[in-house]
């Protein structure tokens, strides 16, 4: 079972980060982003709960940027959450995240 929570509608699909985005949550957060980009024509990460975030989920984001980039399907993080955006800024991604996210 996944933390990850699923809503989809008319075309869209968000995905409610859990609070802890350690190592193990990495496999479900790649499964979830792909399925979402297999059935969305737009996918939004919702990640002001996130407390804890390893660097390989910040990865499976940065893939999902890719991803939306080749595809040409809409993708953003809303409201990352100071943890998030502090990981982002000591691995040196502070300009991918802000280029990817919504306050």
């Amino acid at each position: 079972m996944s933390l990850i929570k699923w809503t989809e509608d008319g075309g869209h699909v968000t995905l409610g980060l859990p609070d802890d985005l350690d190592l193990p949550m990495a496999s479900a957060l790649v499964d979830s982003l792909r399925h979402a980009f297999a059935v969305a024509d737009s996918v939004i990460v919702e990640a002001a709960a996130v407390d804890r975030v390893s660097t390989a989920c910040i990865q499976a984001l940065i893939a999902a940027t890719r991803l939306a980039q080749q595809s040409q399907q809409r993708f953003s993080i809303i409201d990352p959450s100071e943890t998030l955006t502090t990981a982002c800024q000591d691995l040196g991604l502070d300009p991918w995240l802000k280029q990817w996210s919504h306050a």
